[in-house]
């Protein structure tokens, strides 16, 4: 499937005018339905780095929603330094790095938020680290952005499709993991559509049409 990008969208890709950008501008936002975060119980947010825009909006759009962050790279303190240090080395995004340590400082002090310090990767279930943290609504919003470990989960997610509201992943190595891709929106398309796809430059390509790296939305039907 050389063309695989393409592939993908001309077999799942359905057309919404109601979706709307949450978090940044760039890498870090993600298109959803406004209504699907209203409604929904639990943002679990898997790979969250230096920026948590979309974490923060999800946060003030739905007073209500439970947010669990899923990273071991993070802290408070981390991200402070970085934006320091980016300040007296006068290099780009400083404000930025600033804002979000503010932002992660300021949800993980509140009752809602969690923060695990945890590697997301088989054997760990994604639903039992809802559960565990007294989240077992289903209405789960889920985000992951875990540099390639999403595709251990790939099965428990299209085995549950029932306790989600949203799907959003940032797929890496897609040169490498197309077809495991495509095969899981057709597992999904049962109940869910491919409402949004994009590719992310920042991860290279493999050649023409062929994103190592690509940005998808899945919404209920």
């Amino acid at each position: 499937m050389d063309k695989y990008y393409n592939k993908i969208q001309e077999d799942f890709l359905v057309e919404d005018l109601s979706l709307f950008r949450f978090g940044s501008i760039g890498d870090g936002g993600y298109y959803l339905k406004p209504d699907t975060i209203k409604n929904s119980k639990v943002l679990f947010s898997g790979g969250i780095s230096s920026n948590l825009e979309f974490e923060y909006d999800v946060f003030r759009f739905n007073k209500a929603i439970r947010i669990i962050m899923v990273d071991p790279t993070v802290s408070g303190f981390k991200l402070i330094f970085k934006g320091l240090a980016r300040l007296f080395f006068k290099k780009p995004d400083k404000i930025r790095y600033l804002f979000n340590a503010l932002i992660f400082n300021y949800l993980v002090k509140h009752k809602r938020c969690r923060h695990l310090k945890l590697w997301l990767k088989d054997p760990i279930s994604i639903l039992n680290l809802v559960e565990t943290n007294k989240s077992a609504d289903s209405k789960i919003l889920l985000k992951l952005d875990i540099e390639g470990g999403e595709y251990d989960f790939l099965q428990e997610i299209s085995s549950n499709l029932d306790a989600f509201s949203a799907l959003v992943f940032e797929f890496h190595d897609m040169h490498l993991h197309h077809q495991k891709v495509y095969d899981f929106i057709k597992k999904c398309s049962s109940k869910f559509s491919l409402v949004f796809i994009s590719e992310n430059p920042s991860g290279g390509y493999a050649g023409p049409n062929q994103p190592k790296c690509i940005e998808i939305t899945l919404e209920k039907k």
